[in-house]
C-alpha cells in the first residue's frame, strides 16, 4: 500500500476523537454543483470547495482570472508573456496549474492552453457563480482533472426576474490600471411557461499600468472586448425544462511591440527592426442545450439533464515588423523588408452528456455518461517581402511557411460513470465513486506539417482508456463537528502536442520528435478535515496531500551526428504536494464580520522542491455593513511569504541559472458599496492602497534571476476603481 493510502487511514483515526473539542450548532446551507454533479448542501462535501458568488464578482469588481482567485488560499492566476505580448494564461490549484486544471462553463469544458494564447475566456459578467474544487476531479470529469477544477455558472432568468417583475439594467464601470470602461446591459423575464434572459457587455481597455517602480514598461496596448449572453427557458409540461444558450465572446487587441525594435543577429542575416506592430484577436462560441427532467417524467431517476453543446475558438495572433536586412555579412547596401506572422490555435468542442440521480432508501445514485469530441489545429504563416524588389519569401528563420508544430488532431472522450452516496445514519455518510474513460488521438498529416517535418518524424494514433475512483467519508462526530475525508484520482491524457509534435529547425540546430509511447499523467489525492459552526461563526480546515507520476514535459534526448539537439516529450517526473489550509469566518458584531484564511503547500518532484507551489499566504477579511444595509465597506489584507531560495536552477539546453526569487510582501485592497435605494448601486474598489511593488510567483516561478523582461510579469500599483448599476 502506498504511504498516501497509509495516511489516509491513520487520519482517520487520529481526527474523529477531535469532536469534543469544538461546538457548533448551525449548518452552512449553501449548494455547490461542481464537486459531485448534483447540488450539495456545503457541510456535506468531502472536500475543499470555495464558492465565488455574483455579490463577490459585483463588490470586487471582479474582471479576469487574477481578481477571481485572488482571495482565495491556495489558488492562483499566472502571467506570461510571449511575443511582446503579456496575458494572463491559467489557474494553478495547490501548485498544479495549465491543462492540468479542467475548467468549465455550463458544464462544457473551456479551450486549452497553449504558447502565447492563455485561457481567461470568460466574461464574469455573465456569471452568477464560481466554483473551485481543489484536489483530483476525474472520477467526476475524466481527463485533465488532475488539480481541480473550476466551474463557471452564468446567469439564469429566474435569479433575477419573477413572473410578475421583469428585470432590466445597466452597468457602468472604469478601472484605472489598464484604463478600462465597460458598459453592461442585462434583461430578464419569467413567464409561465417561458423565460428569456439577454445580455451583452462591451469593454475597452489599454495596457495594465506596472508600479512606478519597475524599470521596464509593458508594451502599448489597447483593445476591446465583447461578450453576449442568450437564454431561454421552455417548460412545456410538468417536470420538463428545456433551456438554451448562446454564449459569445469576442476580443481584439493592438500592440506596439517596443521590445521587438532594434538590432536582431542571430539567425543571419542580421536585421535592424524599426517597428513591430502585434493585432491580436479571437472568439469563443457556444451553444448548448439543456433538457431536464424530474421524477414526474420517469421513475428510474428523480431528476435528470441530458446536455447537447458545441463550442468553438478560434484565437491569432498578427505580428508585421517593419526592418532593415543586412545581406552578405552587411557588405551589401540595407534592405528595407517587411515581415509578416500570422500564428494561430483554434479548437472546436462537441458533445453530449447525461447523468440521472435517484434515491432509493439510504442511496444517492448518479449514474450517466459523457461524449466529446474536440478538434484541434495550430495553422502558422510567416512571409517575409522585399520591399525592393517585392518578392516575397515564405521561407523565414529556417522554416518554411506554412506549416505547423503538431497535426490536425481529433480527440475523442467517451465515459461512463457511477457514484453512489449513502447515508447509513444521520451522522455517517461513505461515498463511491468511479468513472471509466476511452479516450482517442487521431492526427491528420497535410503539406503545412510536412513543411515543419523535413525529417519525416513518424505521427501516430492513440487509443487507450483509465479508471478512476473516489471515496469519501463524512460524520457529523456531534452537533457541533463534521469531520470530511476523501480519497480521489486523476489523470491527464497525452495530447496532440506531446503526443505528436515534429519540427525541425536547422538554423537553430534543433529538432523535435514525437511520442506516441507516452503514459497518461496521473494523481492521487488525499484530504482530510474538520468544519464546524456556532451561533456566530463557522471555519474549515483540511490537510491535504497530492501525488503526481509521470508528468509529461520535454527532454533533451541528445544529439545528433549532423549536430541538431534532440528534444521529446517523456515521462519525467513524480511530485508529492501536501499542505494545510484553514478557512475562519466570524461575525463580531451584527454589522462586522471577520475573515482568516491560510495555505501552506510543499512540493517535491523527483527529490527537489518544487518551483510551481506558492509560498505560504495568509488572507485577513473586516466585513462592515450598515444597520440598513446601504452601505458596505470590505478590507482585505494579503500577506504571502517570501519565496523559496533553495530551488533548483533554471535551465534551458546546457545552460542554467538561478531562479528569480520574490520577496514577501502585504497587500491591502479596500471595496465599498452604498445602495441608493433598491434600483441604484454603486461599487468603489482601491487595489493596493501601499502601492506594493511585487510580482506574483505564479508568473515568476519559471524564470531565472537575470531575465530581462522580468519586470514585465509585474503587477500594478494602487488603482482605485468604480462600477454604477442602475435597475429599471
Amino acid at each position: 500500500m502506498r504511504l498516501s493510502h497509509n495516511i489516509y487511514i491513520i487520519a482517520l483515526f487520529l481526527l474523529a476523537p477531535l469532536s469534543t473539542l469544538f461546538a457548533q450548532e448551525n449548518i452552512d446551507d449553501e449548494i455547490v454543483v461542481i464537486s459531485s454533479r448534483i447540488p450539495t448542501v456545503a457541510n456535506e462535501l468531502f472536500a475543499t470547495v470555495d464558492t465565488i458568488t455574483q455579490s463577490d464578482i459585483d463588490l470586487q469588481l471582479i474582471d479576469d482570472l487574477s481578481e477571481m482567485t485572488r482571495f482565495i488560499p491556495g489558488v492562483s492566476a499566472s502571467r506570461e508573456s510571449q511575443y511582446g505580448r503579456s496575458f494572463l494564461s491559467d489557474i494553478n490549484i495547490r501548485g498544479i496549474g495549465s491543462d492540468r486544471v479542467i475548467m468549465m462553463i455550463d458544464g462544457v469544458r473551456i479551450s486549452d492552453a497553449y504558447t502565447g494564447y492563455g485561457r481567461d475566456l470568460v466574461d464574469t459578467d455573465l456569471l452568477k457563480r464560481i466554483e473551485i474544487s481543489k484536489g483530483p476531479t476525474s472520477a467526476q470529469y475524466g481527463s485533465d482533472g488532475l488539480a481541480g477544477i473550476v466551474g463557471y455558472f452564468t446567469k439564469d432568468p429566474s435569479d433575477l426576474a419573477s413572473i410578475d417583475n421583469n428585470f432590466y439594467s445597466i452597468n457602468l464601470a472604469t478601472k484605472q490600471a489598464n484604463k478600462q470602461s465597460k458598459v453592461n446591459f442585462l434583461a430578464a423575464s419569467v413567464g409561465e411557461k417561458f423565460d428569456a434572459l439577454i445580455q451583452l457587455t462591451q469593454r475597452n481597455m489599454e495596457e495594465t499600468r506596472l508600479h512606478d517602480d519597475f524599470m521596464m514598461n509593458a508594451n502599448p496596448f489597447d483593445g476591446d472586448q465583447t461578450s453576449f449572453l442568450a437564454k431561454t427557458v421552455f417548460r412545456p409540461t410538468q417536470g420538463v425544462k428545456l433551456t438554451f444558450t448562446a454564449d459569445t465572446q469576442k476580443w481584439t487587441g493592438n500592440w506596439d511591440i517596443k521590445s521587438e525594435e532594434g538590432m536582431v543577429f542571430f539567425p543571419s542575416p542580421p536585421r535592424a527592426v524599426s517597428s513591430s506592430l502585434g493585432i491580436d484577436d479571437g472568439k469563443r462560441n457556444r451553444l448548448s442545450l439543456r433538457l431536464n427532467l424530474s421524477s414526474e417524467v420517469s421513475n428510474l431517476y428523480d431528476e435528470a439533464s441530458f446536455i447537447a453543446f458545441t463550442q468553438k475558438t478560434e484565437q491569432q495572433q498578427v505580428t508585421q515588423q517593419q526592418q532593415v536586412t543586412f545581406f552578405d555579412g552587411m557588405e551589401l547596401a540595407p534592405t528595407p523588408t517587411m515581415r509578416d506572422k500570422n500564428f494561430q490555435f483554434n479548437q472546436s468542442l462537441s458533445g453530449v452528456t447525461f447523468q440521472a440521480h435517484k434515491v432509493l432508501n439510504s442511496h444517492q445514485i448518479l449514474y450517466g455518461f459523457d461524449y466529446e469530441v474536440t478538434d484541434t489545429e495550430r495553422p502558422r504563416l510567416m512571409s517575409e517581402k522585399n520591399l525592393v524588389t517585392q518578392m516575397v519569401s515564405n521561407t523565414v528563420d529556417g522554416d518554411t511557411f506554412p506549416n505547423k508544430t503538431f497535426p490536425d488532431s481529433e480527440s475523442k472522450r467517451t465515459a461512463i460513470f457511477l457514484s453512489d452516496r449513502i447515508n447509513f445514519s444521520e451522522s455517517h455518510i461513505f461515498t463511491f465513486g468511479v468513472r471509466f474513460d476511452n479516450y482517442e488521438l487521431i492526427p491528420t498529416s497535410d503539406q503545412a506539417l510536412v513543411n515543419a517535418n523535413p525529417l519525416n518524424h513518424q505521427i501516430s494514433s492513440i487509443d487507450d482508456s483509465a479508471i478512476s475512483l473516489k471515496i469519501g467519508y463524512l460524520q457529523d462526530l456531534n452537533s457541533n463537528l463534521t469531520f470530511f475525508s476523501q480519497y480521489s484520482e486523476g489523470f491527464r491524457a497525452p495530447d496532440y502536442e506531446s503526443a505528436n509534435i515534429v519540427f525541425t529547425n536547422f538554423m537553430y540546430y534543433y529538432t523535435v520528435l514525437p511520442n506516441p509511447s507516452l503514459k497518461p499523467e496521473s494523481s492521487r489525492g488525499i484530504e482530510i478535515g474538520l468544519r464546524g459552526s456556532d451561533d456566530v461563526s463557522d471555519w474549515k480546515m483540511s490537510i491535504y496531500k497530492n501525488d503526481y507520476d509521470d508528468f509529461i514535459q520535454t527532454v533533451l534526448t541528445g544529439v545528433s551526428q549532423t549536430g541538431l539537439a534532440n528534444y521529446q516529450y517523456q515521462n519525467t517526473e513524480d511530485a508529492d504536494i501536501h499542505g494545510i489550509e484553514f478557512q475562519y469566518n466570524r461575525a463580531i458584531t451584527e454589522n462586522i464580520m471577520a475573515t482568516l484564511s491560510f495555505n501552506q503547500s510543499v512540493g517535491d518532484g523527483n527529490g527537489e522542491s518544487m518551483n510551481e507551489v506558492d509560498p505560504k499566504e495568509a488572507i485577513l477579511g473586516l466585513n462592515w455593513k450598515s444597520s440598513n444595509r446601504k452601505w458596505g465597506i470590505q478590507g482585505m489584507m494579503t500577506l504571502v511569504d517570501k519565496s523559496k531560495n533553495d530551488l533548483s536552477q533554471v535551465c534551458e539546453g546546457q545552460t542554467c541559472a538561478p531562479r528569480a526569487v520574490i520577496p514577501g510582501y502585504g497587500l491591502l485592497d479596500l471595496f465599498l458599496s452604498y445602495d441608493f435605494n433598491e434600483n441604484t448601486q454603486l461599487r468603489i474598489s482601491a487595489e493596493n492602497v501601499t502601492n506594493k511593488k511585487y510580482h506574483r510567483w505564479a508568473s515568476v516561478a519559471l524564470l531565472p534571476e537575470d531575465d530581462e523582461e522580468l519586470d514585465l510579469f509585474g503587477e500594478a500599483g494602487s488603482s482605485i476603481n468604480a462600477s454604477f448599476k442602475y435597475i429599471f
